[in-house]
């Protein structure tokens, strides 16, 4: 469905929010339960589309999944060859973490998803697997969707220089549950620690050595998950966008609540207080918090190197802010953009451009010349990627006119009611 959203500013933001549970972790409760043997519940799970796909997939592999009290119910016996194919929907996280999952496993199992999602890479997980003795084959010499998992003995290997991609990771540690010995990567740029943090908690033995420059991540082999019950944090990246629209707009003040503040997740922040935003940290336990964000004259700063994966998801609304900056901001080695769910350094670079920013598009990355002054009134043209959507509309709180949002559909894959939600904090 084409949807547009209209949005007239200039406005203001005041008062509190609590953004749907991550999507990263609400995934990877539902692959665990689906490997475990029992009952899993999910509290305050993520209600986008990518995570339904997720629901519907370890429905078609055959656990039986409830909604009972605002909980989902999980209840497994473990993985079954399906009789249909796999819909990834607009989710290349579930798309590549399936395919590592269910490598190990007997059977015959073919994953596809829309035209977005089949057009991303996926050579940096199937060339891994291949080499633990995976049978997957895909479109393109093996780099694109549809991919076919012809379910094989896996061998235990110890992976280095690999993209620096959470999703890849995670695809051969699931692997390597099945494989007959144990499994490693060599991270050098730390990523999110989401899979092997959680597969500790469902009883699978993980290491996880410091080598003084990298990180080993070791799993030992293990069909017998445990069922658990997960709680689900809101969603950093989803914060984000309230965080900045409050940054930059006179006058704002808002409150963003009970959100996951692991160190791999909150770049954005270390950014915009190296930016001069007003932000608090407000601790509720060791990696949830609420962040309290207030009006602020923001200056311009450099986001790159090591600092690219912790931002990556953030990197559209960064953008944003970097725009309303003193001072000219320079992105690099964002090269990962590029295989988004749209070409994010062109649609970035565009939307800045409609709103009247200076902006130079680099292979890499961009150059932003900020100002205080309003955005220009504008049509937005998002190529059907939520964050683009998102991030249009935090920016089009400081136009001083009408901004048209194209496409704007796309955010129901990961914060359906994000725009009454905005709205609802419209002083």
């Amino acid at each position: 469905m084409n949807l547009s959203w209209k949005l007239a500013g200039p406005l203001r933001l005041a008062g509190e929010v609590r953004p749907p549970g991550d999507k990263s972790i609400s995934h990877r409760c539902v692959l665990l339960s689906l490997l475990a043997n029992g009952r899993s519940e999910i509290f305050s799970i993520s209600k986008g589309g990518d995570v339904n796909s997720t629901l519907g997939i370890v429905e078609a592999l055959g656990a039986v999944v409830s909604e009972t009290d605002g909980r989902i119910v999980i209840e497994s016996k473990g993985i079954q060859e399906p009789r249909k194919i796999l819909d990834v929907g607009n989710s290349g996280t579930l798309l590549r973490l399936a395919t590592g999952m269910l490598a190990g496993y007997q059977g015959h199992f073919v994953l596809s998803g829309d035209e977005s999602v089949n057009s991303r890479p996926m050579d940096r997980v199937i060339e891994p697997l291949a080499s633990m003795g995976a049978r997957i084959t895909g479109r393109s010499g093996n780099r694109m969707a549809p991919i076919t998992v012809l379910g094989s003995e896996l061998k235990g290997h110890e992976f280095s220089g690999l993209p620096a991609s959470a999703q890849v990771k995670s695809a051969i540690l699931l692997a390597g549950l099945r494989a007959d010995s144990p499994t490693s990567v060599i991270e050098v740029v730390s990523t999110r620690p989401h899979t092997e943090e959680m597969l500790q908690e469902v009883g699978v033995d993980v290491e996880i050595v410091d080598l003084g420059g990298s990180t080993r991540i070791t799993v030992h082999p293990n069909s017998s998950l445990k069922a658990k019950s997960w709680r689900v944090p809101s969603d950093p990246s989803q914060a984000a966008f309230f965080v900045v629209g409050a940054l930059i707009t006179p006058r704002s003040e808002v409150l963003v609540k009970d959100v996951l503040v692991h160190k791999t997740r909150t770049g954005f922040l270390e950014v915009l207080k190296r930016m001069g935003a007003q932000v608090e940290l407000r601790m509720k336990s060791d990696s949830v918090a609420d962040i309290y964000a207030s009006s602020s004259k923001l200056r311009a700063t450099d986001i790159g190197g090591d600092e690219i994966p912790s931002v990556i998801d953030e990197l559209p609304i960064l953008a944003i802010a970097a725009a309303r900056a003193e001072g000219t901001s320079q992105i690099t080695g964002a090269e990962e953009l590029r295989v988004k769910e749209s070409d994010r350094i062109l649609t970035s670079v565009g939307m800045l451009r409609a709103f009247g920013v200076d902006v130079e598009e680099h292979k890499d990355g961009m150059v932003i010349t900020g100002s205080d002054g309003p955005f220009r009134p504008s049509v937005i043209e998002t190529k059907f990627d939520h964050r683009i959507a998102m991030s249009a509309a935090i920016g089009s709180l400081v136009a001083d006119g009408e901004v048209e949002i194209r496409d704007a559909s796309s955010v129901d894959t990961s914060y359906p009611g994000f725009l009454a939600v905005l709205l609802s904090l419209v002083g």
